[in-house]
């Protein structure tokens, strides 16, 4: 998974409605520290940027939101390095299997998340970990599943990364923590890539204790 191998262990999460997913964007998240970039299929632009970047920097970049066989063919055209999915698609983790790119699946439950690590998933995305109790409930599921490479998504700001990192998560999904519509509408790098390195910055500290 993408987040094990990176230094930050943050993947952001680029989810746009009315803006592009431009090339400051990404040069501002490599800047602050972020070595995982997830476009999500949704965001205006998403493919053409995957193809861009991938290559570009030390960053890894994937396609996010994939939820059918024919967006999973089509994020692994643009060259996608690894695909994050909402919930948990068989026939998603096949096709990406089968042409070696790493899924991060997405999962709540316990079995949920058994299940997608069983099908093959290379990470368990726990997503919407905010709304069932955030650090307490990956404490909760790590007990039995202490093999399970986990990424906690939905609410993750610096301090929660931190702490998921203190507990041995992979990774984190950070999504408008760290990009937003505002910021991109506004074309504000400098506090883009501050909010990247504040959470690279916590990440390492987690690592750390």
């Amino acid at each position: 998974m993408p987040a094990a191998s990176t230094p930050s262990g943050v993947i952001a999460i680029i989810r746009l409605r009315e803006q592009r997913a431009v090339d400051e964007i990404f040069q501002a998240l490599l800047d602050g520290g972020v070595r995982a970039v997830e476009v999500t299929a949704d965001t205006p632009g998403a493919f053409e940027a995957v193809t861009r970047w991938r290559g570009k920097g030390s960053a890894l970049v994937g396609v996010g939101t994939v939820r059918t066989p024919a967006m999973t063919r089509r994020a692994i055209d643009a060259g996608a390095e690894f695909l994050v999915t909402p919930t948990t698609m068989p026939e998603v983790l096949e096709i990406a299997g089968a042409a070696g790119v790493p899924v991060a699946a997405g999962a709540l439950s316990p079995t949920e998340i058994d299940t997608a690590w069983h099908h093959g998933a290379a990470a368990v995305k726990v997503f919407p970990v905010d709304t069932v109790g955030g650090p307490a409930y990956i404490r909760a599921v790590q007990a039995p599943l202490s093999d399970v490479p986990l990424v906690p998504t939905g609410g993750v700001d610096a301090s929660a990364a931190r702490t998921y990192a203190g507990m041995g998560c992979v990774g984190v999904g950070v999504g408008s923590a760290l990009v937003d519509e505002r910021i991109v509408a506004a074309g504000d790098w400098s506090e883009l890539q501050s909010r990247a390195a504040a959470l690279a910055a916590a990440w390492s500290q987690g690592l750390a204790g």
